[in-house]
């Protein structure tokens, strides 16, 4: 297991980036008018999941942590929400839309990691 120093050696938010990246990239064919609707709302999530990552590996009390890891979790949701209305609409194609829903798996799986790790933290230091 590799020491975490730094945001960047996190799992998690390295998920994160890779599926707000892909946010980006697939939100450039979405139609001009869905610029400030979808596109934007998909947008600030996947940069919700990142941030909110980043925000709790930076917090110093273990609650404070959690939190902002169930927000992260949270954005991820509405994230997912979004990839499904795209995919119903139209503006993505199933080979896509599978892809968005694995990557969008694989960030729930590291959070809940995260989460869990924080946890056995939280309790070993009532001890």
């Amino acid at each position: 297991m590799a020491t975490i120093r730094r945001l960047e050696d996190l799992e998690a938010w390295q998920e994160a980036k890779k599926l707000c990246k892909g946010i980006y990239e697939i939100t450039k064919t979405f139609p001009k008018s869905e610029k400030y609707n979808i596109v934007k709302h998909l947008r600030e999530s996947g940069r919700g999941v990142m941030g909110n990552i980043g925000e709790g590996f930076g917090r110093y009390f273990y609650r404070e942590s959690m939190r902002f890891y169930d927000i992260a979790q949270g954005c991820l949701r509405e994230v997912k929400s979004d990839i499904h209305l795209s995919y119903d609409v139209g503006y993505i194609s199933k080979e896509m839309f599978s892809r968005f829903i694995k990557q969008i798996e694989k960030v729930d799986s590291k959070i809940n990691g995260l989460i869990c790790n924080t946890k056995i933290q939280m309790n070993n230091n009532k001890k």
